[in-house]
């Protein structure tokens, strides 16, 4: 099996000064040809509200069986 790339996701957005670096350093990766930046949408921040509250809701549910 051969690999053409990768995706990376991060722990949080990033700001701009903070993207730069990351673009800058990744670039510096031997093989690397490209780093593209994909902007935060209002939908990226809903779906983490989302996951939070999905897996809140399964923690809560395990506390009250025990």
């Amino acid at each position: 099996m051969s690999i053409k790339g990768l995706v990376v996701h991060f722990q949080r957005d990033l700001n701009d000064h903070e993207t730069e670096r990351m673009i800058d350093a990744i670039m510096m990766l031997k093989g690397v040809t490209k780093v593209s930046a994909l902007e935060a949408s209002y939908e990226d921040h809903l779906n983490r509200e989302r996951i939070k509250r999905e897996l809140l809701d399964k923690i809560y549910a395990l506390l009250r069986e025990a």
